[in-house]
């Protein structure tokens, strides 16, 4: 979604990690030193680890923010920052404590019991877990066997169900207008849910701790679910420790949720800490958006207006002062985002339907220059290739490391020779583009979004693009353009992607299966479609040994970069900043974004 900050998987293009501006050479140097494999964990705090412990109850925690959600609603939610929000509030089967990415049982009460053939799922209920206000009533199986169908429907088109949950038999391959039941979910009692899949599945487990299995009550929901869109989001309700500010009705828009304003989670009154892993120490959580100046923002942290920075890192000049003081930077830790940042080109629009000008642009584009634009070195290394360093033992190396690079250049800088030479092969005889068609690229309308997407518009025009360059807010470049295959334009720069999960397939599988293209709230955004890589990845899909699982996927990252259907450019870390009222805690799992179920009031502040 979208830190890489617009989820969790869909990372932020420029939103959220709004000006994260050149830092200064000496800067990148005195910090992380030089070098494409430079890092700022090696010489920062990492958020790994960072748990909350020793927290105390009560108090308000206040989380700064430039962007908005994706969606409110669980099964739509796909960006990394929905997921702060998300996961306070609702209980999947499976979660994460804070500074950890180890799945571990959250409304499930122990790890699945899985069939010898590996297409059983069996699992069990924590008994006691309550919904939040108006419904009142114990969660049980039926409310998660109903959250997965739902998620299956044009009116909830989630954006990874197809990718982790289409192997449950009777999963619908053509999605219905409203949710229908699926066969391969069957709760034989209250407590329990089985999941009868169609073949074997590696990551089915890690799957499992994803908003879609959090429970949503039939009876409740159906109403808004019913819809062409639905609108449940609006209404939902909580299973966590915290739920959206509502009405008696129910009703959070436009009182807990004030959209590209505010969200504020209250106590769930239902919610008893004995059924939960989280202590949920404060008693109120207020999001607060639209700080479109970072450097208002990380003011507002360091002098305890704000707590923590939600999706925009500090800007340079502020990192400096952070960086530089030994009392200011314990404030602040550097997260590996499992993921990266990389240039999609659309691969069912000229001239990007082929090959040869994809592999042009791939020779031509200075990742340098685009790296600087989010701050150098400090802010990660050069990516080559889709599986990041994050996934070292777990397919990093199977992708070739940090020595794979199909387009090499100098420095990194691009190779404009060989881009010219690509054009050639793709039939333009000088190897420069004669802008027929003409190349759209639509971009955030904010730095650093805007700035990488100057650099790459320059570096195009070396091979004769003359790109038309389209400029609006960060939610709108996804969800109007980006993410709606109808409207995606041939470029959107600068997006990125955060592993759902700890397997390769959770970077790949959303992203470049053309099974996983959607009409909308699709996250295929170079709309690949190639034979070969779907089988590889449907065979890849089935390996229960997580070595050649593993090695499986590492090929598949290898296939995907060598068609350029698009080019990687960042492997990022995200930096979070905590003001000096509260105790840290991060979800080490989301990329190192806060984690306000484990935060916490420092006594006394």
């Amino acid at each position: 979604m979208n830190g890489l900050t617009d989820r969790r998987r869909r990372v932020g293009a420029g939103s959220s990690r709004l000006v994260w501006v050149l830092l200064l050479v000496a800067l990148a140097f005195t910090f992380v030193g030089c070098g494409s494999k430079s890092t700022a964990s090696k010489t920062s705090q990492s958020g790994f680890g960072v748990d909350g412990a020793g927290g105390q109850k009560g108090g308000t925690i206040t989380v700064l923010s430039a962007a908005d959600v994706d969606y409110i609603d669980p099964a739509l939610a796909y960006y990394q920052f929905s997921w702060e929000i998300i996961y306070p509030v609702n209980r999947p089967l499976y979660g994460y404590k804070a500074g950890s990415n180890k799945v571990i049982p959250d409304l499930a009460e122990s790890d699945p019991v899985i069939s010898t053939d590996g297409k059983t799922f069996t699992i069990h209920l924590r008994k006691g877990v309550r919904f939040a206000p108006p419904v009142n009533r114990e969660v049980t199986s039926a409310d998660i066997k109903y959250a997965i169908e739902r998620g299956f429907s044009q009116s909830v088109p989630s954006g990874y169900a197809g990718a982790y949950f289409s192997v449950i038999d009777g999963a619908p391959t053509s999605p219905p207008a409203t949710p229908k039941p699926i066969s391969g979910i069957q709760t034989p009692d209250k407590y329990t849910i089985v999941l009868k899949l169609t073949k074997p599945s590696g990551v089915f487990t890690g799957a499992l701790a994803m908003p879609l299995t959090a429970p949503v009550p039939k009876e409740y929901a159906s109403k808004y679910d019913n819809k062409k869109l639905s609108d449940y989001g609006s209404y939902q309700v909580a299973s966590g420790p915290y739920m959206i500010e509502n009405n008696a009705a129910g009703k959070v828009a436009g009182f807990g949720y004030v959209p590209s304003r505010k969200v504020v989670l209250v106590r769930n009154p239902n919610w008893e800490s004995k059924t939960d892993y989280r202590p949920a120490y404060a008693d109120k959580i207020v999001f607060s958006e639209g700080f479109q100046d970072p450097n208002v923002m990380t003011k507002k942290i360091l002098g305890s207006s704000g707590d923590v920075n939600g999706d925009s890192p500090p800007p340079a000049t502020e990192m400096r002062r952070i960086m530089s003081s030994s009392t200011l930077k314990k404030q602040i830790f550097f997260t590996p985002a499992s993921g990266g940042r990389y240039l999609p080109l659309n691969t069912q629009k000229a001239p990007f339907n082929d090959l040869h000008v994809r592999r042009a642009v791939a020779y031509v584009l200075d990742r340098e220059a685009m790296r600087k634009t989010r701050g150098g070195p400090i802010d990660g290394d050069i990516a080559t290739h889709f599986i990041d360093p994050s996934f070292t033992g777990k397919g990093f190396e199977d992708a070739g490391g940090f020595t794979y690079d199909p387009f090499p250049s100098t420095n990194h800088a691009g190779d404009v020779a060989k881009a010219k030479a690509e054009m050639k092969l793709a039939g333009y005889a000088n190897g420069m583009y004669d802008n027929k068609p003409q190349v759209v690229m639509v971009a955030d309308n904010t730095p650093p979004g805007s700035n990488t997407a100057k650099v790459i518009a320059n570096n195009l025009a070396k091979i004769g693009m003359k790109v038309k360059v389209v400029s609006v807010t960060l939610p709108t470049m996804y969800t109007v353009y980006c993410n709606v295959v109808a409207k995606e334009p041939q470029i959107c720069p600068g997006v990125g992607w955060l592993a759902d999960f700890q397997e390769p397939q959770a970077l790949l599988d959303a992203t470049f299966n053309g099974k996983n293209i959607l009409a909308v709230n699709n996250s295929n955004w170079p709309q690949l479609n190639d034979p070969k890589i779907n089988a590889a990845m449907d065979a890849a899909e089935k390996i229960m040994n997580a070595k050649a699982r593993y090695e499986a996927w590492g090929k598949i990252d290898k296939m995907i970069t060598e068609t350029a259907a698009a080019v990687p450019w960042l492997w990022e870390k995200q930096p979070s900043l905590f003001s000096p009222r509260v105790i840290p805690a991060v979800q080490a799992w989301n990329g190192g974004v806060p984690d306000v179920a484990f935060m916490s009031v420092k006594a006394g502040k």
